[in-house]
């Protein structure tokens, strides 16, 4: 097999590590880490970079971070696995802010659950605008990028093998922690596949936040999926980490949750063998592209990959065979089709002649209440438009359930049109486009509005918001069944209930 290039693609550092796949275990060949130059790296810099490493592949396979990504869960009719790709298609269409066209999505199902009707998904989508530079770097680079997935996947890819070499119960539920510096990403796992994904960073790297708030961080992760965990709770915990980020964590897991806690160290758990390759810097940098080279030899976990999603199988085609017993059999109708109709010729006049009667009375009745139906649409119309401002902001803010990392600062109401009752526009600035693109997310779940695609441009006006943005809004009517099923929004910081 040829040698890949596993590649952990984070805002702080690129990390990787070339490999060998095989059936079972990768045979590790070299790695490297390095911190991002602080110009826009170029396809120069990287050739220079794996240079230095001794790296010689061409194909590459990267993990995104949680961050770079949305994930919602999606709840969908019982269909079979075939009618899922097309389904979660049409909610994704139907749910998101952006065109389709603009994403790239995957998705991922979730055990079923004993009473639960729905099948649930995670469905995992981001930007082309936050891929396409990526793919033109490796291109000048003159790399081949083969698979896109996400750093929690890898993660979940990583324990999985572990707990299976220790023939641990695979139904337990397991929660991983990543501490890097600044950044912390946490994962649970539980029948060997991923069913909630968290990430946050601090403000600095040197900052070690409280232990408190990092337990914190966790309850938030694992009470969106509590009707997953067996038993209602944790049975294992796996920390990731040099001493000085983890600090007391493990204990205050342990405490807290009454579960086992394990430092893990990805050279050292035995899924992996190094053999004689000398990898650079502390084991856990490597530990979402050791799991990304487990992916490529054998995987355990399902698979989430944003450049090669699930599709529906191809449509078959009918066999000769039975395209001519088909043609027989529709001659041999139409034969028998033609006598009977031949001889039902003299009924079917007289059925024609009695529906024509009821359909001229009818249509005379439906003319003498045209004015009256008229009268009360106009009324149901100046109700409809007839709205408060004031309370309508009001609304408005608890939809879009605000966050520090967003400024508005002008809302601008304007008439309708159609069957929009109100345009709305919204001005602002943002610490980051990301920030914007959730705020956005949550207007489109509510069903009384309909987001038209945000503009975002560079301000000066404050050096820690430093993205304009403006977008518009249309104020719809809504039904009282489509109020009561629209899921609520997710603060506009965080990953969305329908996807946390």
């Amino acid at each position: 097999m040829a040698d890949l290039l596993a590649l952990s693609w984070n805002r702080r550092r690129l990390c990787g590590i070339e490999l060998t796949p095989d059936k079972t275990t990768p045979r590790i060949i070299t790695g490297f880490s390095v911190e991002w130059p602080e110009q826009p790296p170029t396809a120069a810099w990287l050739r220079e970079t794996l240079r230095r490493a001794g790296v010689n592949a061409k194909q590459v396979v990267i993990a995104f971070p949680r961050e770079d990504a949305v994930l919602r869960m999606l709840e969908l009719p019982q269909v079979s696995d075939d009618e899922l790709p097309t389904l979660v298609r049409f909610q994704a269409a139907a749910r998101s802010a952006q065109s389709l066209d603009q994403l790239l999505l995957d998705y991922l199902p979730l055990p079923l659950r004993m009473g639960v009707a729905q099948r649930e998904v995670w469905l995992a989508t981001t930007l082309l605008t936050t891929v396409d530079p990526i793919r033109q770097l490796l291109t000048e680079a003159g790399l081949e990028l083969l698979q896109l997935t996400l750093s929690s996947i890898c993660l979940t890819e990583l324990i999985a093998r572990s707990e299976a070499l220790e023939s641990m119960d695979p139904s337990h539920a397991s929660l991983v922690v990543l501490r890097d510096g600044s950044h912390m990403e946490l994962a649970v796992v539980s029948q060997r596949q991923l069913i909630a994904a968290h990430s946050v960073k601090w403000s600095s790297a040197s900052e070690i936040p409280p232990v408190s708030k990092m337990l914190s961080e966790v309850s938030r992760t694992l009470v969106q999926i509590q009707a997953w965990l067996p038993e209602g709770t944790l049975q294992n915990a796996w920390v990731i980490g040099e001493d000085a980020d983890v600090g007391e964590l493990p204990e205050a897991i342990r405490q807290r949750w009454g579960c086992q806690v394990e430092r893990f160290d990805p050279w050292k758990s035995g899924t992996i063998n190094l053999g004689s390759a000398k990898l650079p810097g502390p084991p856990s940098e490597y530990a979402i592209p050791a799991g990304l080279a487990l992916q490529q030899a054998g995987r355990l976990t399902p698979k989430l990959d944003l450049l090669h999603p699930r599709q529906p199988p191809p449509k078959r085609n009918p066999r000769k065979p039975l395209i001519a017993a088909g043609s027989a059999t529709a001659l041999l109708v139409a034969v028998i089709g033609t006598a009977i109709v031949q001889q039902s010729l003299a009924s079917y006049d007289k059925t024609i002649a009695e529906l024509q009667a009821a359909e001229t009375k009818l249509t005379n009745e439906l003319k003498a209440g045209e004015a009256t139906i008229a009268a009360a649409n106009d009324v149901n119309e100046w109700q409809a438009r007839n709205f408060d401002q004031l309370k309508q902001m009001s609304e408005l803010y608890d939809v879009m359930n605000g966050t520090d990392r967003l400024l508005v600062s002008e809302y601008r109401y304007g008439v309708g049109l159609g069957k929009s009752l109100a345009k709305i526009n919204i001005t602002g600035l943002a610490k980051d486009r990301l920030g914007v693109e959730r705020l956005t997310q949550n207007l489109a779940d509510n069903s009384k509005y309909e987001v038209r695609p945000s503009q975002t441009i560079h301000s000066n006006r404050d050096h820690d918001y430093v993205n304009q943005y403006s977008f518009e809004v249309d104020l719809v009517p809504v039904s009282s069944k489509a109020a009561t099923n629209k899921p609520n929004p997710a603060p506009a910081g965080t990953p969305n209930k329908t996807a946390p």
